[in-house]
């Protein structure tokens, strides 16, 4: 299930440079979208790049910028620097894909002023009357639990993707976190302990961690080093 709801992100991506993916925590929406990017980087020999932002922890001048009324000086926001950067292609931005991902609430408060940008002509309208335009490497990604607090004027113009709980199996958690655990210590008590024991192997000639040393450690998968 969760296989093919990464698929019909990479579809619904194809079609809509604006694409929400909603659904709980847990269900594998970052995972999907980080496995889909790594995947088409891979595939394609295009290098990607994705800029998370949390549009609830910052302000809404700080998001898009801000206009100064005394010396009408625009100061861009974080949203619009990076936007701008990718037009200005000075680093080769124009060579790459680029998913701007907003994780957090649609909220009309701050969403309103992206409708113009999710519309075909794509064109984001500065308080200034600079206009930017979004380029075709560029996807506007919402990661969002649900659409109560959205608009049908945002929601109409976004492509969507809806991961439920059953998207990923108790099973699949189960193998992920173990996985995890066979690759990494648990703790930083065990990395500690870990890296005490390496360093009087590599002392006495061994290069790596002897099994009994570490019975006590079932975080760990012992690896050459």
């Amino acid at each position: 299930a969760w296989s093919a709801k990464a698929f019909q992100l990479y579809q619904i991506q194809t079609l809509a440079h604006g694409v929400m993916i909603v659904g709980p925590s847990g269900s594998g929406k970052t995972t999907a979208w980080k496995t889909l990017l790594d995947a088409m980087a891979e595939s394609s020999g295009v290098p990607a790049e994705s800029y998370v932002i949390n549009p609830k922890a910052i302000s809404k001048d700080d998001l898009y910028g801000v206009l100064d009324h005394t010396t009408r000086e625009w100061t861009d926001g974080l949203f619009t620097s990076i936007l701008r950067a990718i037009i200005d292609n000075l680093r080769g931005e124009s060579q790459k894909v680029h998913w701007i991902v907003f994780d957090g609430d649609v909220d009309p408060e701050w969403v309103e002023n992206l409708n113009s940008l999710l519309d075909d002509n794509k064109i984001l309208t500065l308080p200034t009357g600079e206009r930017l335009a979004m380029p075709n490497n560029v996807r506007i990604i919402f990661e969002v639990k649900d659409l109560k607090y959205a608009t049908p004027a945002t929601v109409s113009r976004c492509g969507m993707v809806f991961f439920s709980e059953s998207s990923n199996s108790l099973e699949m958690i189960h193998c992920n976190y173990l996985s995890e655990m066979e690759t990494v210590p648990v703790d930083e008590q065990e990395r500690e302990v870990y890296e005490r024991k390496l360093a009087s192997a590599r002392e006495a000639g061994r290069e790596a961690v002897e099994p009994a040393d570490l019975e006590h450690l079932p975080g760990l998968r012992l690896q050459q080093q």
